[in-house]
């Protein structure tokens, strides 16, 4: 990707894609699905109707068809459920158990569907102890890329301190919104406009995400900018005990130095709270929050050890080397038992 190679996009996104690549023991091809071959309505119909639960009717045939000429489909959005059709030719990340038993004949989380699968990568030990009963499994934790969020300051243009709040999945912004009015300092907001609450207190800035993805509402290298000119990264959480959203969010802000305040839930393998690098509060508490902010605004010198704590964690345990690595082992080692 072009957008990779100068710096625009962070690599952790490619899961690991771009070092599959650069293999000479075995050849990649991209599964393309930019063209559908179904009519709209019949792609609507059939995506709420017999593949409800599943990656949707275009990625699955999309798919079905790469299968045929191909000995291992790598699957990063999920477990596709035509798993059970192509003979154990999947290996698919996963994120969390699921929330209830599946059924549907192409969902793609039934015990048929995942015990068709050749192994799974698990971004949770919750995630490895759930699907190693239906196929080889591997806790492989997340990484960062270190050179686009480097961990540098850059006063270049440098508003007046803010905390910062990103991301689409699973956040709880009307706690966030309720505690900024408690807060001296502007609290910056990138969200999307469903999520904004009718009224926001003058100190805070929403600014609306968009349907795209990747977001075009504000470019990476902007954004790791704001990362370092924050006081520090709020990151408001539903408080669902299996969710995973905020790690990459998480990630970014430990690489570049800053204290990340964090809804306690979840089920990563590290916490802001116990490995030191920033606060949990408890969902649904305006009050925690508004107290964390104040308190980081009050001891500037714990907050620059909590991000200076931060950066060490992911130097050390989330490079995109190590996860390539981890990545590349698990899938030479299926291709060896085909």
């Amino acid at each position: 990707m072009p957008e990779v190679e100068t710096g625009f996009y962070p690599k952790h996104h490619l899961w690991g894609i771009d070092a599959l690549e650069k293999q000479d023991n075995f050849h990649i091809d991209w599964i393309k699905i930019n063209n559908s071959r179904f009519h709209p309505l019949v792609e609507r119909i059939l995506n709420r109707s017999i593949f409800r639960g599943s990656l949707g009717v275009n990625i699955e045939w999309s798919i079905l068809k790469a299968s045929h000429n191909s000995d291992l489909i790598y699957s990063v959005c999920g477990p596709p459920a035509v798993a059970k059709l192509i003979n154990k030719k999947v290996i698919s990340w996963v994120f969390r158990p699921p929330e209830k038993v599946a059924r549907g004949l192409m969902h793609s989380y039934t015990h048929v569907n995942l015990s068709e699968h050749k192994a799974f990568f698990c971004l949770t030990p919750n995630a490895e102890k759930y699907y190693s009963q239906y196929a080889k499994s591997k806790f492989i934790p997340w990484c960062v890329d270190l050179d686009l969020f480097d961990g540098k300051l850059n006063t270049h243009n440098q508003d007046a301190p803010f905390f910062l709040a990103t991301g689409k999945t699973g956040r709880d912004y009307a706690t966030l919104v309720n505690a900024a009015s408690l807060v001296n300092a502007e609290i910056r907001i990138i969200g999307p406009s469903k999520q904004k609450p009718a009224k926001l207190p003058s100190n805070v800035n929403w600014i609306d995400t968009t349907s795209d993805p990747p977001d075009q509402a504000i470019d990476y290298p902007t954004l790791r900018d704001w990362y370092s000119q924050s006081i520090g990264v709020c990151i408001p959480l539903s408080g669902d005990a299996e969710d995973t959203c905020g790690y990459t969010n998480m990630l970014e802000a430990m690489a570049m130095r800053k204290p990340v305040l964090m809804t306690k839930s979840g089920c990563l393998h590290i916490s802001p709270e116990t490995d030191s690098f920033g606060i949990e509060i408890m969902p649904g508490d305006a009050q925690g929050w508004a107290h964390a902010m104040i308190h980081l605004l009050k001891d500037s010198e714990r907050a620059l050890g909590m991000g200076n704590r931060g950066r060490v964690i992911v130097e050390k345990d989330f490079t995109i080397e190590r996860f390539n690595k981890d990545v590349l082992e698990l899938i030479q080692a299926s291709l060896n038992n085909i």
